[in-house]
């Protein structure tokens, strides 16, 4: 089975279409709820624009994607998690890319 990264929207968007939870279900839907910022389709969007500008692989766009940086030392902090460099010029791009939500 192969498998694949998803933003908490659409993490959340699986879990809200099923009425009756199991408890670890209905903790992981009150984690999403909680850290929802951006509807499934529109993280879609942007985990293709940021794998494609910046070569980021799907994992890293995700996460991205998910805690939103709003400062170059957030992304630079999320980035070294996986052990991505980006150079100064597409630190400066990515928060403004952010900042326009």
């Amino acid at each position: 089975m192969k498998s694949k990264y998803v933003p908490v929207s659409e993490a959340y968007d699986i879990l809200s279409k099923t009425r009756e939870h199991t408890p670890p279900e209905a903790d992981n839907l009150a984690y999403c709820e909680a850290f929802l910022k951006v509807k499934a389709k529109d993280a879609q969007k942007d985990i293709s624009e940021l794998m494609k500008t910046y070569k980021l692989s799907e994992k890293v766009a995700v996460k991205l994607v998910d805690l939103r940086p709003k400062t170059k030392e957030e992304a630079v902090s999320i980035l070294s998690g996986y052990s991505v460099i980006l150079p100064e010029q597409d630190l400066n791009n990515l928060i403004s890319y952010f900042s326009d939500d």
